[in-house]
This record gives C-alpha cells, structure tokens and sequence, in this order.
C-alpha cells in the first residue's frame, strides 16, 4: 500500500484557515483546490479530490488543529 504525503495539503488547508472560518465549499478553491485535485490524479484508485479535503478535515480535527462550528464553518483550534 503506498502512503501518501497529505503534509502539504494540511498546509494549505491550515493556511486557509488564518484568513478566518471557511465552510467546506470555500476550502475547495486555490491551493487547497490544486493540491488535491493533483493527489486524485496521483491515486490508482482514484477517487474524487473532495474526499482527500474531507478526510483531512477530519485528521486535523480530530489532531485538535482545527474546529467544526456549524455557524461559521471550520476554524483554527
């Protein structure tokens, strides 16, 4: 199973989120855009560059890095 490096993608979804709380559908623009629509197509089993943002929201929540607030979206922790 080949892992992937999701360093720079936490980067720019971390970045992202200095500039203020985003929901999911503003995190899927720029460089959190880029980088994971380049993991999708890096993937054999590919799979939509969506569900990379996801499942590193996740990550990083539950690594205490960021929040969920369903008023303003995801912020930093």
């Amino acid at each position: 199973m080949i892992r992937i490096d999701y360093s720079e993608l936490d980067a720019a979804i971390l970045a992202r989120l200095t500039k203020g709380p985003a929901n999911f559908t503003e995190l899927q623009s720029g460089d959190v855009r880029d980088i994971s629509e380049a993991i999708a197509k890096s993937e054999k089993n590919w799979k939509p560059a969506f569900r990379f943002v996801d499942s590193r929201l996740q990550a990083l929540r539950k690594a205490g890095k960021i929040k969920y607030n369903s008023k303003q979206g995801w912020t930093l922790a």
